[in-house]
């Protein structure tokens, strides 16, 4: 009896409502099992919402998929400040403990990593990753090739997340001295000057 009380309340969602239930459903999707291993008939069903419902509301699960990594990788706080600490504060939050969460809302870093190898996603990733944080970094930058400094350094990031994180690097998980940070904010603040 109650599932029918449920699904009736439900069936009164606002578009907004649904709307939240649906991407938040997508984000946790994505970032678990990948673009190619998600349906919308799933997040359609994590979020208790028609199929259809998704469709009528984000077009397809490749524009679902691309409005969660426009916002996925947006330009961070870390990158805000004086240019001639920006190595140091992407550093910062780059050493930041790792959380292992066998089931995050949403991981950024899962979400592109499980999602990258699809011919369908990757040109996605890539144009929301460029567009999101390449290009807004290079306008922070007043050097000449500014873009591809940024995507230089988005590469370093890049490249050290997937052997921190991932790959779980011992000698970058819990470095013992502090010239691992200090190698790496020298490089990234090469990478902007």
């Amino acid at each position: 009896m109650s599932t029918i009380v449920d699904k009736k309340k439900r069936s009164r969602l606002s578009a907004d409502q649904a709307r939240s239930l649906i991407f938040s459903s997508a984000r946790h999707a994505f970032s678990r099992a990948g673009y190619d291993s998600v349906g919308v008939r799933e997040i359609a069903a994590s979020a208790d919402i028609d199929p259809a419902m998704v469709s009528r509301l984000f077009g397809s699960k490749e524009a679902l998929f691309a409005q969660i990594a426009e916002e996925a990788f947006s330009l961070e706080a870390p990158f805000d400040g004086p240019l001639d600490q920006i190595g140091s504060r992407i550093t910062d939050h780059l050493l930041q403990p790792i959380i292992k969460d066998n089931e995050p809302e949403f991981d950024e870093f899962q979400f592109l990593l499980r999602s990258i190898g699809s011919p369908s996603a990757a040109p996605i990733l890539s144009r929301a990753l460029h567009n999101g944080f390449i290009v807004p970094l290079s306008r922070k930058l007043s050097t000449d090739a500014a873009e591809e400094r940024a995507a230089l350094a988005t590469a370093y990031v890049i490249g050290f997340a997937v052997l921190r994180v991932a790959l779980y690097e011992p000698s970058l998980v819990r470095p013992k001295s502090s010239s691992v940070a200090s190698l790496l904010a020298q490089a990234l603040q090469a990478c902007l000057e």
